[in-house]
């Protein structure tokens, strides 16, 4: 049951790091960027649940996550069939 537990835990810093990582990099200005990370700070989870449900996507998000995508796509289709399901 520790085991479990351990695992939510590091999820859960994990999760609290990225949010810190990504307050910082967005340029917000410095009296959201200084609110955020004290409420991320102050209230750990609930901090970081509320600011990822608020925040709003930079202009190049979507078009980033669609070049991903069909780079993805595309490898997909350039490997050979055998080589979709390893070890089947």
């Amino acid at each position: 049951m520790s085991f479990i537990w351990t695992v939510i835990g590091i999820a859960l810093v994990i999760v609290w790091v990225l949010t810190v990582v990504d307050i910082v990099r967005r340029h917000m200005g410095a009296k959201r960027t200084s609110a955020w990370l004290l409420i991320v700070v102050l209230l750990p989870f609930v901090g970081a649940l509320a600011y990822w449900l608020m925040r709003k996507p930079e202009p190049g998000d979507a078009e980033h996550a669609a070049a991903a995508e069909r780079d993805r796509r595309e490898e997909a289709h350039r490997r050979p069939p055998d080589s979709i399901w390893p070890g089947a």
